[in-house]
């Protein structure tokens, strides 16, 4: 029963977050796009690995240039638990959209506590929990937090096993440490949210690939982006 009270709390925590900035926002109609490779591995036997992404997001889907992200990240498995640490690096490139090619460098250490459940026999609930400590170009240090959830349920068989499509709904929340970033300059705690909604389809057992829609929402604007990913795990 507590599962399910953990679940409750967190959909309701992501869907108040996100409608106190509804009534602020700018939608924008310009649809962005996100490509990202995803990896993860083992060490053999060892309850340590890595895992990371590559991403390369635009503006528009083909073109003007938004974001790169480089990241890794060290894995440990805590034994008879669901829970999963991670300690690792992001590397940010940052574009500015429209006409203006000037760039922005960011260098990010982050800390994740995972952990999935399993309600009923066919959907899966994955949490995530972030502590990011973020050193941007020309701005002060600063921190934030992040919760994500994934759910996920397959649609052609009672689990997710290779050539199994599956739906996806997910939704991530950021709020700021400080509200000081240098120069006089602030922003808000609350950062923004990300709702998503696709398709997945396991390939194998190392592979599969998900397609989905995302809404951006922040306290001043919304906006939509194509999401097309791969996971591999070797």
């Amino acid at each position: 029963m507590f599962k399910y009270k953990l679940v409750a709390v967190a959909i309701l925590l992501l869907s108040l977050l996100n409608t106190t900035s509804v009534s602020a926002q700018v939608g924008n109609s310009e649809l962005g796009a996100w490509y990202s490779y995803f990896f993860s591995t083992g060490f053999g036997d060892s309850d340590f690995g890595v895992m990371g992404d590559v991403q390369h997001r635009n503006y528009k889907v083909t073109s003007d240039f938004q974001q790169l992200i480089l990241r890794a990240g060290l894995t440990y498995k805590i034994k008879q638990t669901p829970l999963k640490l991670v300690a690792g690096y992001s590397y940010f490139n940052s574009g500015t959209p429209g006409e203006d090619n000037s760039q922005s460098i960011e260098n990010r250490l982050y800390q994740d506590l995972l952990w999935s459940q399993m309600i009923g026999n066919r959907i899966s609930f994955n949490h995530r929990l972030r502590l990011e400590e973020r050193f941007v170009e020309n701005q002060d240090f600063r921190t934030r937090y992040r919760y994500a959830l994934n759910i996920k349920a397959p649609l052609n068989s009672k689990e997710i096993l290779p050539n199994t499509l599956y739906l996806w709904v997910a939704g991530e929340v950021f709020i700021n440490g400080q509200k000081q970033t240098g120069s006089g300059n602030t922003v808000n705690l609350y950062d923004r949210t990300w709702l998503f909604g696709g398709l997945g389809y396991e390939i194998s057992k190392p592979l599969r690939l998900e397609l989905a829609y995302m809404r951006e929402v922040t306290n001043t604007a919304t906006k939509g982006q194509l999401i097309i990913s791969l996971f591999h795990n070797f």
